[in-house]
């Protein structure tokens, strides 16, 4: 990930897709497997002091620009849910709320359209995204 931050082909506006971020079915909870990734984006984050980020939350498995349901909020929310958990994760480790921000794109945006054919198609729009907005 910091890799991908200081190549210098990554500009204000690139998207890098956060590999290995896993959640609960329905939940914005992350599982286990996922501390290494979110915790590497705070690393990250600190040493770039002038990095400012967008979490972009995305879901899989529907049709049209709906989002899931997340059974935390009892909301049609799931991306935003899962992407402001990634945002909170960065805030409550130090980093200033003002360097991040967050939105759910639901389905709206999905790499492989619906119906997803395989499981890889599924995890592939299944994703967190962090949009650069400034370096």
């Amino acid at each position: 990930l910091a890799q991908q931050i200081e190549d210098t082909a990554v500009k204000a506006g690139s998207n890098i897709v956060l590999e290995n971020i896993y959640f609960v079915g329905g939940s914005p909870e992350f599982l286990h497997s996922s501390y290494p990734t979110v915790d590497e984006l705070v690393e990250v984050m600190k040493s770039h002091p002038k990095l400012v980020i967008r979490v972009e939350g995305h879901i899989c498995c529907l049709a049209g620009d709906e989002d899931g349901f997340n059974i935390r909020s009892e909301k049609y929310d799931l991306s935003e849910g899962r992407a402001k958990a990634v945002m909170e994760h960065l805030v409550a480790n130090g980093i200033a709320p003002e360097r991040v921000s967050y939105i759910g794109y639901g389905h709206s945006r999905p790499l492989y359209p619906y119906p997803e054919k395989t499981e890889a198609e599924r995890v592939a729009n299944r994703r967190v995204e962090i949009k650069i907005i400034s370096k």
